[in-house]
């Protein structure tokens, strides 16, 4: 029998962990600290998981059914949300760990200085880096945009510095 949102207000926390399920594989899980999960329990090539689709109050009864349904749509297509979710996690981390000042660094660490080029060579690379790190430095590589790259550029050109521009 589905849910509704007075019942949930309702639900008092006891010793153990408890489940109220509503319909189509989402249901409540009431914990001994009195906080409220929503999840979403469901199978895909054969084996059981359980999707987290937020906490109550935050995520209401009305937006956990829809977050079911969405999740519930892409298992039909064929697809794991729940690795979905992972490998979004993932690629997350690797972009926050690829921005520009470092991937800029490798660089120079890769073609410069181990390739063994003049010290006068590298320095310049690094001087070079030195302009654009301010502004775009900590940005993800991948985040960046040509037009935001334009605008480094177009600075340092007001400067004066319109060989370091180019």
């Amino acid at each position: 029998m589905p849910l509704k949102a007075a019942e949930i207000r309702g639900f008092q926390p006891i010793d153990t962990l408890y489940r109220k399920s509503d319909d189509k594989g989402l249901y409540l899980e009431i914990r001994p600290n009195g906080s409220k999960h929503w999840f979403l329990k469901y199978r895909i090539h054969g084996s059981e998981k359980r999707l987290s689709l937020g906490t109550w109050p935050e995520v209401s009864l009305a937006d956990a059914r829809e977050r079911r349904d969405d999740a519930r749509k892409k298992i039909r297509e064929g697809d794991d949300p729940l690795h979905s979710r992972k490998m979004e996690k993932i690629r997350g981390r690797l972009s926050a760990g690829n921005s520009f000042q470092s991937v800029a660094e490798d660089l120079i660490a890769v073609r410069f200085v181990a390739s063994k080029k003049a010290e006068a060579t590298i320095e310049k690379a690094r001087w070079y880096l030195s302009h654009l790190t301010p502004a775009i430095g900590p940005r993800p590589i991948d985040a960046i945009e040509p037009a935001e790259l334009l605008v480094v550029l177009k600075k340092i050109e007001k400067a004066g510095k319109r060989e370091t521009a180019v």
